[in-house]
């Protein structure tokens, strides 16, 4: 029976290979820009975090300070600027901030040897030119850029993720109406046979199944061909992103089964409203 339905389903791909393709290409195209909206907005997810008023600025302390020592500096720059509010950050997350915000560190922070961290501490003023001043201390190694900067980046990368998510569903929504059209075509080209095949006593899964094959390997293919489009697109993008001297972002590796998963449901649902439309259709006439 599998066997049968496999190669009725193949022999209507090849009947119908032009609209076979145009089908897999409906299902690549939005479901690539899925894929790239989800790696870009697991990457983008910090600076969206930023988009907001106060400036926010990333000031590296000197390893070799001490608690004590810290705790002085932060008290000093608060009673100096009584308008800024200071933060160390933790520890927990203190490698995942220094690899995003001084990407030049990655190299060191991935070495077999063992690194002394330096304190990360975030600033939060009204005027990031004046914390860019402290790098001219002892104390302070590095400064990095003001917020004024992440705040574009944030509130670029969160409408992109809006606009791209919505071009994605609108496609999506497409090529669901199409796989469910040529079904439905198909459906009305095979009446003859599938009125046949119910008089001789065949099942509603013998006569559904070769549709249902049909439908999926077409979802098959676009998962695959979207996973590459999805790997391209953020590579294209990081080269970009690598140009601000920010970390590039990179595709989730669930992403490929995802896409092929999506692939195969979206035409398989397709196929299986429309099959039991014109079962019902079949059984009141």
């Amino acid at each position: 029976m599998t066997a049968h339905a496999l190669e009725e389903a193949l022999a209507l791909l090849r009947r119908r290979g032009a609209v076979s393709a145009v089908l897999a290409l409906s299902l690549a195209v939005p479901m690539s820009l899925a894929g790239f909206t989800i790696s870009l907005g697991l990457w983008a997810r910090p600076l969206v975090a930023l988009e907001r008023q106060t400036a926010v600025v990333r000031v590296l302390l000197h390893p070799q300070m001490d608690a004590e020592q810290r705790q002085d500096w932060l008290a000093k720059q608060a009673r100096i600027h009584p308008g800024w509010h200071l933060t160390e950050v933790k520890q927990e997350t203190l490698e995942e901030r220094l690899k995003l915000w001084f990407p030049y560190l990655e190299d060191l922070l991935a070495g077999e040897n063992p690194v002394e961290l330096p304190t990360l501490v975030e600033v939060e003023a009204g005027d990031p030119e004046e914390v860019s001043a402290l790098a001219k201390g002892p104390a302070v190694i590095a400064v990095g850029p003001t917020s004024s900067v992440d705040r574009i980046l944030g509130l670029m990368a969160r409408r992109a993720g809006w606009i791209l998510s919505g071009i994605s569903v609108v496609l999506l929504a497409s090529a669901f109406l199409l796989a469910g059209t040529w079904i439905h075509l198909e459906v009305y080209r095979h009446a003859d046979e599938i009125t046949i095949m119910r008089l001789v006593g065949a099942t509603e899964g013998a006569i559904r199944s070769p549709f249902l094959i049909a439908a999926l390997i077409p979802g098959i293919c676009a998962g695959l061909a979207a996973s590459v489009g999805a790997w391209y697109l953020v590579a294209l993008v990081g080269t970009l992103v690598e140009a601000m001297g920010l970390t590039p972002p990179v595709c989730p590796p669930w992403l490929p089964a995802a896409e092929i998963a999506v692939g195969m449901i979206l035409p398989a649902a397709a196929a299986v409203v429309t099959m039991a439309r014109h079962a019902r259709a079949g059984e009141t006439e």
